[in-house]
């Protein structure tokens, strides 16, 4: 119930300060600016060792708020994403590691008003697993100090594409492993921006 409530006022603070950056971007000055994005993608997931690798989808959703400074920015970040094993179990130890988790963090970016290019600092990340091991235990990861790189454009009003790669290592683990779980992956999706950027 605590990770619940937790997870909520994470939640409702990022939208909070998403609505203050869409309402300060509309006034006179356009220092603000704020969006929401969803994506697509694949990568890799394990250890090598008792974990082997296997190739995941993922579905991203971001939500972010930031501050410009001229041609830069320094703001939030908010990811939920949900990640599904491609590879069969029977092929890796009878494994499934589908599962969804939240991410933190803090973004810095050169940003010209139609495009942005920069990275995402993820201050922590919990990762459950979507069903139990073999002997019934549930499963979850922790991570903090992983990184994404994104570039996205503005192509219509306020829509633009994003692409971004993401690597992280997890340090935590439940039950525990012989190695750090480790996944990275490359998506491409949707945002949903202001685009107010200071001239």
């Amino acid at each position: 119930m605590h990770v619940i409530f937790t997870s909520a006022k994470t939640m409702f603070s990022f939208l909070f300060f998403f609505g203050a950056c869409q309402f300060a971007a509309a006034q006179a000055v356009p220092r603000f600016s704020g969006g929401a994005m969803i994506l697509l993608g694949q990568g890799q997931m394990g250890n090598g060792a008792d974990i082997p690798d296997r190739a995941m989808m993922h579905t991203p959703i971001g939500l972010f708020g930031a501050v410009n400074f001229k041609k830069f920015r320094v703001g939030v970040n908010y990811e939920y994403n949900m990640a599904g094993q491609s590879a069969d179990p029977a092929g890796v130890s009878g494994q499934n590691l589908s599962g969804s988790g939240s991410a933190p963090g803090v973004r810095l970016e050169y940003y010209d008003g139609k495009q942005a290019a920069g990275l995402i600092y993820r201050l922590s990340h919990d990762y459950k697993l979507d069903k139990p091991t073999q002997s019934g235990l549930a499963s979850t990861y922790k991570g903090a100090g992983g990184f994404s790189l994104q570039y996205y454009r503005q192509f219509k009003k306020r829509f633009g594409f994003v692409l971004d790669y993401t690597t992280e290592t997890f340090k935590e683990s439940v039950p525990a492993l012989s190695q750090n779980v480790k996944w990275s992956r490359i998506s491409v999706g949707i945002v949903f921006t202001n685009f107010a950027g200071s001239k």
